[in-house]
């Protein structure tokens, strides 16, 4: 089964693709009880979509999210032993040693055709009321989720979740992760905006703790951003992406 073919489930799903990887993938789809389970799954998603409405969040929302997510501690993700024996030697790791993070979309030069299909999955549109002068100081994060026109988009793939918080406003955005292992020995995650050109400018980099959690202010404007991802680079960072993204969203 090509991993190509595995993956474009998401982009079929909300009909994205070109006609001869429609057509390829069609006949993938027809021998691969996983991709039809997969197609099924993201269409229904996507035809509920059409249902949802605007809604004013209740005040108690922030406080609620913020507690819930410190209380929850995701489990590791799971080793690939059989998958890590037959990466050749030169070939990028996705993922720490011992851990596996399993890729959303695997072409770097589709990261908006990815960031759509991702958005099936996505939870968007949140605003969180600002805080009153009498709260606590709040860190970068939190200033970003705080403000007044702030929007989150929830992605997920198995024990790995990404919640990206952008306020136009603020013109910055910020990440959220939790059940990523650390990046493997010499390399980093780093982080990108995505234009419409599909031109990715670095926006930092994104450190996992020991207990797969990790949070980031992206560096620069957000301005002109259609997408943000994140890849796997030599430590230190690369100009552009040399890897696989291995999580994209759309930016409204």
């Amino acid at each position: 089964m090509s991993p190509d073919l595995h993956h474009l489930s998401g982009a079929y799903s909300v009909d994205a693709l070109e006609p001869d990887e429609r057509s390829a993938f069609e006949r993938h789809l027809s021998e691969c009880p996983a991709c039809q389970a997969d197609v099924a799954e993201l269409t229904s998603a996507a035809h509920s979509l059409a249902g949802l409405i605007d809604a004013t969040p209740p005040p108690s929302l922030r406080a609620s999210v913020l507690s819930g997510i410190s209380q929850v501690r995701p489990l590791p993700p799971p080793v690939d032993d059989e998958a890590a024996d037959d990466r050749s030697d030169d070939e990028p790791a996705p993922a720490a040693q011992g851990a596996t993070v399993i890729p959303l979309f695997r072409r770097t030069t589709t990261w908006l055709t990815a960031a759509a299909a991702a958005a099936v999955l996505a939870v968007g549109g949140v605003a969180l009321s600002s805080w009153s002068a009498d709260q606590p100081t709040l860190t970068a994060v939190q200033q970003v989720q705080a403000a007044e026109d702030a929007a989150t988009v929830t992605s997920s793939k198995g024990e790995f979740t990404a919640t990206l918080a952008y306020s136009r406003t603020l013109d910055r955005s910020a990440l959220t992760v939790i059940g990523m292992p650390p990046a493997p020995e010499g390399k980093t995650y780093q982080l990108w905006y995505v234009g419409s050109d599909e031109i990715a400018r670095s926006a930092g980099f994104i450190t996992a703790t020991g207990d797969g959690r990790a949070e980031a202010v992206l560096q620069g404007s957000l301005e002109n951003a259609a997408a943000v991802g994140v890849t796997v680079e030599p430590a230190g960072g690369s100009p552009s992406p040399t890897t696989d993204p291995i999580m994209v969203m759309a930016v409204a």
